[in-house]
C-alpha cells in the first residue's frame, strides 16, 4: 500500500490514503492541496499551543467531510466555541478522545478506522490507529520527559510511567510511528525513543518535536549504527518535505 506523508512542522504531519487525509497536531507550516474528494480526519493529542491550533477549525469550510478528534483537555464550551468559530456544524463533527480508550470511525468507503489512546506522560494522549490492516502511531507528547536539571523522584516517576504506557505497545508491529526526539534533553535525548524501538516492531519512525535543530535525527542515527536497528528513521529536513511510502 502507497501513502504520502509531508512534514508540516514541529510534530505535525499530514498522511495522505486513497480515501483520506489524517493530519496530526497540526501547529503551524503549509498544508499540502487537499482532494475535495477524500475525507479528511484532524487529531489533536492536547491543548498544548505547539500542538494544537485553532484554525484547524477554518479547514471544514472548504472540506466539510472533515471528522476531528480532540483530547479532552481542549475544552469544548460555548466561550472557546465562539473564541474558535465552532458553528453546530464542526461541531457535530468532534469526538472528544480520552486516553485509554477506544473510538471508530469510517472512511467514505466504510473502511474502518480504530484508534486506540494511550495517556501522555505530559497532556492529552497519543494515538494508536489501525486501518486497512496498517498500524500508526502518533505519540503526542507521550514521552520519556526526563531532564538533566530535575531531581532524581521526578526522573523515576516520569521513566515509571512512561514505561507503563509503552508496554501496551508491546509486540506490536507499527507501520509508522510518529514520536519526540527533543534536543533539549540533552544527553538523554535519546532515551524515549530507544525504549519504544525495545518495545515494539516499527517499520518506519518519524522523529518530530525537535524544534529547529532536525540534525538531532542524524545524530541519533549515527549513534545507533552499531546497534543495527530495524526500523528505518527518517531524515526530516525541512518544513514541506514529503515522502512516498510503501508500508
Amino acid at each position: 500500500m502507497k501513502i504520502n506523508v509531508t512534514y508540516l512542522d514541529h510534530s505535525g504531519f499530514l498522511i495522505e490514503w486513497d480515501s483520506c487525509y489524517w493530519l496530526f497536531d497540526y501547529y503551524k507550516g503549509q498544508i499540502p492541496d487537499i482532494d475535495d474528494n477524500k475525507m479528511l480526519v484532524i487529531f489533536v493529542s492536547h491543548s498544548h499551543g505547539d500542538h494544537f491550533n485553532p484554525k484547524i477549525f477554518d479547514l471544514y469550510k472548504k472540506h466539510p467531510n472533515t471528522t476531528y478528534l480532540i483530547s479532552s483537555d481542549i475544552k469544548i464550551n460555548e466561550k472557546t466555541r465562539n473564541k474558535y468559530g465552532i458553528t453546530d456544524e464542526i461541531y457535530n463533527k468532534i469526538i472528544v478522545v480520552k486516553s485509554d480508550m477506544e473510538y471508530q470511525i469510517f472512511d467514505i468507503d466504510n473502511n474502518s478506522i480504530l484508534m486506540n489512546t494511550l495517556k501522555s506522560t505530559d497532556s492529552g494522549v497519543a494515538f494508536l490507529i489501525r486501518y486497512m490492516g496498517k498500524t500508526i502511531y502518533h505519540a503526542g507528547d507521550l514521552h520519556l520527559w526526563m531532564w538533566m536539571g530535575e531531581d532524581k523522584q521526578f526522573n523515576n516517576d516520569m521513566k515509571a510511567r512512561y514505561y507503563k504506557e509503552i508496554s501496551k505497545l508491546k509486540d506490536r508491529t507499527i507501520d509508522l510511528a510518529f514520536t519526540p526526539l527533543d534536543p533539549r534533553q540533552e544527553e538523554w535525548y535519546d532515551l524515549g525513543l530507544d525504549a519504544l524501538l525495545d518495545s515494539t516492531v516499527i517499520k518506519y519512525v518519524f522523529p518530530m518535536h525537535f524544534w529547529d535543530k532536525p540534525e538531532i535525527i542524524s545524530k541519533y542515527k549515527e549513534e545507533r549504527k552499531a546497534k543495527q536497528i530495524s526500523a528505518t528513521i527518517m531524515d526530516i529536513k525541512e518544513q514541506g518535505q514529503c515522502w512516498s511510502l510503501d508500508i
